[in-house]
């Protein structure tokens, strides 16, 4: 896919969890639907797709990173979750990027 519009990672360090692990659910997001604020137990918080949710738990691994890029660039889109896509830069770089700031090659 192409880089239509330049994107920079939020939040660093991501959020990483893992299947069973407990957090606690924040709000919605308004721009990007279906995903949830959570924070850890150190308290480092990140956005997950809310349907990964029971209760406040998480039902399987997920990570939050971003990837940061810039208009031009191309990147393999490895999967998708309510309007992102997870994809690895050139240099094997991986995170998510809005499905927005892409387009097909």
């Amino acid at each position: 896919m192409r880089v239509i519009s330049a994107w920079r990672a939020t939040y660093v360090p991501a959020l990483a969890v893992r299947a069973g692990d407990s957090v606690t659910p924040g709000r919605m997001d308004d721009d990007y639907p279906g995903w949830q604020w959570v924070t850890n137990a150190s308290g480092l918080g990140g956005w997950i797709p809310a349907s990964l949710l029971e209760g406040g738990r998480v039902a399987s691994d997920f990570d939050t990173a971003e990837l940061t890029v810039h208009p031009g660039m191309i990147v393999t889109s490895l999967k998708t979750r309510a309007g992102w896509h997870w994809c690895r830069d050139r240099t094997g770089n991986e995170g998510w990027l809005p499905a927005s700031h892409l387009a097909p090659t």
